[in-house]
């Protein structure tokens, strides 16, 4: 994957993460992370936000992962539980990990090298 446009506005949040976030420096949205680790199990893979985008034809989103970030970006934490139920009702079950398919990818990775 490669940013075609304004690239120089994103920065990666946190550059020993897993998945590095890059994210833009004026209103703080994650648009992609990627795996830089050959070890990871997902390495390679970019993980985009689809749901920005206003093409067709993108997977609509399943779930919604790490939502306690949002904490970092200023949400109050006594917030989180009014934003986990408005995921629910929107049927994104809230994971502050991965979703249990991906989780158990991630299981099946580590089995495998072991």
């Amino acid at each position: 994957m490669s940013v075609t446009a304004n690239a120089d506005k994103l920065h990666i949040i946190d550059e020993s993460a897993a998945i590095q976030r890059h994210a833009c420096k004026e209103c703080g949205t994650h648009m992609y992370g990627r795996i830089e680790n050959t070890g990871h199990p997902f390495y390679g893979l970019d993980f985009v936000h689809t749901e920005l985008s206003k093409q067709q034809g993108w997977s609509a989103p399943e779930f919604a992962a790490f939502v306690s970030s949002i904490i970092e970006s200023g949400t109050a934490p006594e917030a989180m539980a009014d934003v986990r139920n408005t995921l629910k009702d929107l049927g994104l079950p809230p994971y502050d990990c991965l979703s249990p398919a991906l989780m158990d990818a991630i299981a099946t990775h580590v089995a495998a090298n072991k």
